[in-house]
């Protein structure tokens, strides 16, 4: 194969597609409209939610049992209220007062402690259909109706210290180890899970986006080709070789700068909100500058077996049908997200690691999960399948990819496809 040939190839098609409003604003304009949406919806519903805990911030409860210690209540404009924690918690003397209050909307939930509550420990949780849906279940006053049950039935039994470790028996401090072994302290547990479950799906969806957009690309530019009668031309002065390393190599670029941009604005979006939250959050480096690489093999590996059996298509719509089951073998590890997320050095991670289908999205997710799980030689191997059968797929696509296109108007059978692979 005569490379300045292929070069001219590669060059037209990334040039074709890269000058497209569509490919521009689905690699630039898309990431930076779906922030924003996400951030004004976010801040909308943020405000909107604070503003009903602040019309409804009040918890009614009614002791029938006599054992909250009452001492620990305020006189606050004609009620007895106890503050802790920006939550307030009003005594109420009759159960039908607290009631009415409910039913006014002036409580997100009622609390009765019941009269045999020594033995049975039962604390009816009342709401009424005014309740705020998503404070129904008073998730932020329950522990602190808990604190105060056990500070009312030890007060005076014990010393001060026994009392204050009964009452809240541990204060976990958050650490996690270092690179080197170091304890990190001041992790924060929802932020640090929410980096790194996300992180690994975003560059899941972003790397396989990325390659379906290229191999998309792919079937249509060869498609589009043998349907306006172009390949005539095309094969007078290059070779189907030529042609579809040319089209591999610039299309394959196109798919890259893609992938580039949209993993550049996950990483910085995902800094900027741990700067901003100033907490310690593990980003997967190693994930990020292996990506790119994988994003390459998985490409020349998928892309070639995609635009030999889309020659094979007599026009767009069958071509796509017959690129459907590629398709679908590179979405897999998504469909077993869970599993990976949850286990991702487990037997399944593993087996597809070394499934050159499946490998580059398993390889990213098991890094960015779990990097000091995933054995040097893991990546190693994984790598040298997809060299491996990137070069049989790219061998037998060249073949195929011959037969398809020379035959335009026609589809071979079944037999000479066989006889071409071979």
């Amino acid at each position: 194969m005569r490379t300045k040939r292929i070069a001219a190839v590669a060059r037209f098609e990334f040039l074709a597609v890269v000058k497209r409003w569509s490919y521009l604003i689905a690699t630039f304009g898309l990431p930076l409209f779906l922030a924003a949406v996400s951030g004004t919806v976010l801040g909308v519903q943020t405000y909107f939610l604070t503003q009903r805990a602040e019309e409804s911030s009040a918890f009614g409860l009614v002791d029938e049992a006599g054992v909250v210690d009452r001492s620990m209540f305020e006189e606050k404009q004609g009620a007895r209220v106890w503050t802790f924690e920006e939550s307030d918690v009003v005594l109420y003397a009759e159960r039908a007062t607290a009631t009415e209050d409910l039913e006014s909307g002036r409580l997100r939930a009622l609390y009765v402690v019941e009269r045999d509550y020594l033995k049975s420990g039962n604390v009816r949780a009342i709401q009424s259909e005014k309740t705020p849906l998503l404070s129904m279940r008073g998730t932020t006053v329950e522990p602190l109706l808990r604190s105060l049950l056990r500070r009312s039935l030890l007060d005076g039994r014990l010393g001060q210290d026994v009392e204050e470790r009964v009452i809240s028996p541990a204060h976990f401090v958050r650490a996690r180890l270092g690179p080197e072994g170091a304890e990190v302290v001041g992790v924060d547990e929802a932020l640090d899970l929410l980096v790194r479950t996300t992180i690994p799906l975003f560059l899941g969806i972003l790397l396989l986006t990325a390659l379906l957009s290229a191999s998309g690309y792919l079937v249509q530019t060869v498609s589009t080709d043998k349907e306006s009668k172009i390949v005539e031309v095309l094969l007078s002065s290059v070779t189907p070789e030529e042609i579809l390393a040319g089209k591999l190599f610039g299309l394959g670029a196109a798919g890259l700068v893609q992938f580039a941009a949209w993993t550049s604005m996950v990483v910085f979006v995902a800094l900027t909100a741990s700067a901003a939250l100033s907490a310690v959050v593990s980003v997967p480096w190693v994930a990020l500058l292996v990506s790119p690489f994988l994003f390459v093999l998985g490409y020349l590996f998928l892309g070639s077996l995609m635009l030999a059996t889309a020659a094979l298509g007599a026009n767009a719509a069958e071509s796509q049908k017959l690129t459907m089951g590629w398709a679908m073998l590179a979405i897999l590890p998504l469909m077993v997200l869970v599993v990976l997320l949850e286990d991702p050095n487990g037997i399944l991670g593993q087996v597809m690691t070394w499934i050159p289908f499946t490998s580059p999205l398993t390889v990213i997710i098991r890094l960015a999960v779990d990097a000091s799980g995933v054995a040097w030689w893991e990546v190693a191997g994984a790598v040298a399948v997809l060299v491996i059968s990137t070069w049989l797929s790219i061998r037998v696509g060249a073949r195929l990819f011959r037969v398809g296109f020379l035959l335009t108007g026609s589809r071979p059978s079944l037999a000479e496809l066989w006889r071409q692979a071979r």
